[in-house]
């Protein structure tokens, strides 16, 4: 009998934990409802739960979370909040992770943002899918002159490629008149011809900084843009209009500077193998090359050219004798087989029939008559036989069925 396969409460939580984190939907997911029995920990973490109409469901939120948020959380606000759903498997109960949190009068963004999103889509503002350039003459950079993503990208850049060029084209990237400056330096960095692939975007914010880049200008002009486009708007959760118009989305801006920029010491290696390699491929050519030279020089036909001629002289002949006899022969086989078809000729022709007693017999003008019904008593006709050709008249005319 099999032994039974019983788990222990430790066990049993454990594999409903790890069940609910292999789970992709419930790695990051965004929950809205009602904050109740909200409470601030002296370590800096908060405690509440989140309900609706008819569910309720136990949420933490840790202090470096809790440290960013830009609302004071209290019993009865409307929220929607972002993170991951787990066990806490010492006691087995089912929790949700809260990461980040926003009031709920943010959903009407929400709502336009879907809105522009399908529009967006179904004109074919979203079809770019343009491959980035291996190695750029120049990166295009289109964010904030005063912000950290700049620095960051900088940073990443000189590191992998000092000597690569940068094309910067400041905008402000929050605000009312953020959209309109920062469609303004796409289309600089896309009209200047200088550089080969551009990133635009900025570093981490609340949903309402980033929303700059939910705009149908920004969108147009990175679908529009001749080079590629590479999207680097907040964190790795954020989510814009510009990510979907761009060519390529990064989690983060310095991301974004590591897909655009190649490592320079990784491209010096390639070129200095690529090199070698093909000295290595010249010279095995030029020992081949050396190779064959060394064994014709060293061939009867170069020691002798005149026994080499001859040879081919001999084989010419042999050839030459072929084709005559091929010819002969076939003409002989032919002229037999016409020798055969004259004699049968001959055999069926008239002159061996009248010979063989029969007779050919004609009216008065030569035309030959095939039977009696052509002949009438006392016409006159023409015997034709073996040897010559007889006149006679009809005198009598008798039909096979005449005496029937």
């Amino acid at each position: 009998m099999a032994a039974e396969n019983i788990y222990t409460v430790t066990m049993l939580n454990e594999y409903a934990d790890r069940v609910l984190k292999n789970d992709l939907r419930l790695r990051s997911l965004k929950v809205s409802g009602e904050i109740s029995g909200f409470k601030r920990h002296c370590s800096g973490h908060l405690y509440f739960t989140l309900k609706d109409e008819s569910s309720s469901v136990s949420c933490v939120m840790f202090r470096s979370n809790a440290a960013s948020l830009r609302i004071e959380p209290k019993d009865g606000m409307q929220v929607v909040v972002q993170g991951n759903a787990s066990i806490f498997p010492r006691d087995g109960k089912f929790q949700f992770y809260v990461n980040s949190m926003r009031s709920f009068g943010q959903g009407e963004l929400y709502i336009r943002f879907l809105m522009l999103k399908e529009r967006l889509e179904a004109e074919g503002v979203f079809a770019n899918a343009r491959p980035l350039p291996r190695l750029p003459r120049a990166i295009g950079i289109a964010t904030s002159r005063t912000g950290a993503a700049l620095h960051d990208m900088l940073n990443v850049i000189g590191r992998r490629f000092p000597e690569m060029k940068v094309v910067f084209a400041p905008c402000t990237v929050q605000g009312p008149g953020a959209p309109e400056e920062i469609a303004a330096a796409v289309n600089r960095l896309a009209a200047s011809g200088e550089c080969d692939v551009m990133i635009v975007g900025r570093g981490g914010g609340s949903y309402e900084d980033l929303y700059c880049f939910n705009d149908e200008r920004v969108a147009h002009a990175i679908a529009s843009s001749p080079i590629p486009v590479v999207s680097a708007v907040g964190h790795e959760t954020d989510f814009t209009i510009a990510d979907f118009a761009a060519d390529l989305r990064a989690p983060t801006p310095s991301a974004a500077a590591e897909l655009c920029c190649p490592i320079g010491a990784e491209l010096r290696d390639e070129v200095r193998y690529d090199k070698e390699t093909l000295e290595r491929l010249v010279a095995d050519r030029l020992s081949e090359a050396r190779s064959r030279l060394q064994s014709a020089a060293s061939s009867s036909a170069m020691a002798n050219p005149r026994h080499a001629v001859t040879m081919l002289y001999e084989r010419l002949e042999a050839r030459r004798s072929a084709l005559d006899n091929g010819v002969k022969n076939a003409l002989a086989e032919k002229e037999a087989k016409l020798s055969v078809s004259a004699e049968r000729l001959r055999a069926i022709g008239p002159k061996e029939v009248l010979r063989r007693g029969y007779s050919i017999v004609t009216d008065e003008k030569g035309r030959i008559l095939s039977g009696v019904s052509s002949m009438a008593s006392g016409q006159r006709i023409g015997v034709i036989m073996n040897g010559g050709r007889a006149e006679a008249t009809v005198t009598k005319v008798e039909r096979e069925n005449d005496n029937e």
